[in-house]
């Protein structure tokens, strides 16, 4: 079997899994604005921005390097390191998560100061602490897992345990109490949940490397798994930091509302980013084992398959939300109206993200950290002088803009350094086909919503339909074979 193949099979199911994830964590989103209203849904978008900044630095770097040393060792059948930078990973994560607490509690009077939390400031604190070691975790273990081409556990574990148990958490504060429960009862029941369930994979995992036959071998220095990984925790912290600026800035700058419209808007933007978190846990390892044996051509293969499928998704989705997008907005409840242009500017920049392909996730797995670091660190530069211009005058569509812009230019240098590095062929010839087939229909629907002929959920469900229509007919004779097959196996 060819590894293009493996890996079409391995997305596939990943790709189910995913999408099941978006849909709980948008649901969960709904809820939490339906539930606490415009302010308490800004509050909960703040803490989450403030949450997965701090859980990049929490995990150092290991989330993304413990898949390079386990696929190595997995290779060797060498379970015995397998295990010991498995385990010294998660110490040294734990550890981090320590004295992030202690840093936030000690400076708690300057967030207090700059910082927009409506009250419960103290809860906030430590609600930004725990959810931060649970996700830095939760990306670690999911990165082993991937490692281990378990790749449908991996994805139960990174799209959907989080937002899942954070809707049961919910659902159950709701019968257990007669009045509402506030926004941080609510999260605090969701990270004990989550707390729980990492516990359990964890001893899962270590039980799993433990079964393994396993000759004697020595342990290999675990300073090198620090060493590769210090320019990966540069790379995405300044990653996480321009991306989390644009709702952390907004809090600074502006008001709670403003976050909760622009987190509305950046709801909707993370489904197009659906392709990437799909076939990246499946990409990672795949493009270790070429790298490793210096088969570059397999790469250009497999990064423009990822560029072709991901394509498929997101021209027809974007083109849903130009017709649909102000209809959609307002599932979040009164006052949120405002998000339609907030979501038309970060979907299209996401949009563009995806399209380039995982450019950055290809830089980090072959040794060109380094290089990827510095394009992080000027995408961090740009984000932050572009919000401080923009937010303070123009608010959560500033902050849309900023980041839109931040998005587009960072990819643009990543997909140059990979051009450079492995004169990867890119093939967007498919963008340009579907572009064309989806215009016309795209401006049908767009003049029938301004006829008001039909109600918009049924000429959506038409134009869904037409959609699956026209990507089904760009599929290659052996893709549709095989979606024939995938379809009768879930049937």
């Amino acid at each position: 079997m060819s590894v293009r193949t493996e890996f079409a099979r391995g997305s596939a199911a990943v790709s189910i899994i995913t999408f099941l994830g978006h849909l709980v964590s948008t649901g969960l989103k709904l809820l939490i604005s339906r539930s606490f209203g415009l302010i308490g849904f800004g509050q909960y978008a703040l803490i989450m921005a403030f949450s997965r900044f701090f859980s990049t630095i929490i995990q150092m770097g290991y989330h993304q390097s413990v898949v390079y040393f386990i696929t190595k060792y997995r290779s060797k059948n060498d379970w015995v390191n397998v295990s010991y930078f498995f385990v010294s990973g998660i110490k040294h994560i734990l550890m981090t998560s320590g004295l992030l607490l202690i840093l936030l509690l000690f400076f708690k009077k300057y967030a207090f100061m700059y910082i927009h939390l409506d009250g419960g400031g103290i809860y906030s604190l430590l609600a930004i602490s725990l959810i931060s070691s649970i996700i830095a975790i939760n990306n670690f273990l999911s990165g082993t897992l991937r490692s281990l081409k378990l790749f449908k556990e991996q994805a139960i574990l990174f799209t959907l345990s989080f937002p899942g148990l954070m809707v049961v958490s919910l659902l159950c504060l709701k019968l257990v109490q007669a009045d509402a429960p506030t926004i941080h009862q609510f999260i605090f029941a969701g990270i004990l949940l989550n707390i729980v369930l990492l516990g359990l994979v964890y001893f899962f995992t270590r039980g799993k490397f433990s079964a393994e036959d396993v000759a004697s071998t020595e342990r290999d220095d675990i300073r090198q798994f620090s060493k590769y990984s210090m320019p990966i925790w540069l790379s995405s912290g300044l990653q996480s930091a321009a991306r989390s600026s644009d709702r952390i800035m907004l809090g600074i700058f502006s008001s709670l509302s403003e976050v909760g419209i622009y987190g509305a808007g950046f709801t909707f933007s993370v489904l197009f980013a659906f392709p990437l978190k799909a076939m990246g846990p499946v990409f990672q390892p795949y493009i270790v084992e070429l790298y490793t044996n210096k088969d570059y051509q397999g790469i250009n293969k497999l990064y423009n398959t990822m560029v072709r499928w991901s394509a498929l998704f997101v021209i027809p989705a974007f083109g849903a939300l130009l017709c649909f997008g102000d209809h959609l907005i307002l599932v979040f409840g009164k006052g949120f109206e405002n998000a339609y242009p907030v979501m038309l500017i970060l979907s299209f920049s996401q949009m563009v993200s995806t399209i380039s392909g995982l450019a950055g996730t290809m830089l980090n797995m072959t040794e060109k950290q380094k290089s990827h670091a510095r394009i992080n660190a000027y995408g961090f530069v740009i984000a932050i002088v572009l919000n401080l211009l923009l937010i303070p005058k123009y608010g959560a569509l500033g902050a849309a803009i900023g980041t839109g812009i931040t998005i587009m230019v960072t990819n643009a240098f990543r997909l140059h350094r990979l051009l450079k590095y492995y004169a990867v062929k890119t093939d967007y010839s498919v963008l340009l086909w579907l572009t064309l087939k989806f215009i016309p229909l795209a401006g049908i629907s767009y003049w029938v919503m301004q006829q008001n002929s039909m109600h918009w959920l049924i000429l959506l469900g038409v134009y869904t339909m037409i959609s699956g229509f026209l990507v089904y007919s760009s599929l290659t004779p052996n893709e549709r074979n095989s979606v024939k097959i995938y379809i009768r196996k879930i049937i």
